[in-house]
């Protein structure tokens, strides 16, 4: 991708929050960023942490993880703080309007309210299977 062509924050913004997770290797591919070794270090209320992307693209990042609209995952396989995915902090707007449901079950679902849920007993009860009979009456 050209200086030109390099995304912005709002469409790092836009990508990230269109799905529950990002791994950096996606982000790397889907904008073409294509300096292998790019790593920069970038930071937030006193953690630093590494992130494998171009400078500017990380400073990008960096400003949405300060302004809280984004969180990062770390590698857990290296001892350095290492950045291997982000997520975003607030869900999508199409989610929340409840269409972002593709009918494979996945997307937001509104859980019902706890007064909705009525449990009534049935029309017809039929008795135990090891109910005994009741005595006959002396009326």
């Amino acid at each position: 991708m050209s200086a030109s062509k390099r995304p912005s924050t709002s469409s790092l913004r836009r990508f990230i929050s269109s799905r529950p997770y990002v791994a950096i290797a996606e982000l790397r591919r889907r904008f073409a960023l294509d300096d292998p070794d790019a790593m920069t270090h970038i930071g937030r209320n006193g953690t630093s942490v590494w992130i494998g992307l171009p400078q500017r693209e990380a400073g990008k990042l960096e400003e949405l993880w300060q302004r809280d609209e984004l969180g990062v995952e770390l590698s857990v396989e290296v001892r350095a703080p290492v950045v291997v995915g982000v997520y975003p902090m607030r869900i999508a707007r199409y989610v929340v309007d409840g269409n972002g449901s593709n009918g494979a079950g996945n997307g937001y679902h509104q859980p019902a309210s706890p007064t909705a849920v009525t449990s009534a007993p049935p029309a017809t009860m039929s008795p135990p299977a090891n109910a005994q009979p009741a005595p006959p009456s002396s009326d």
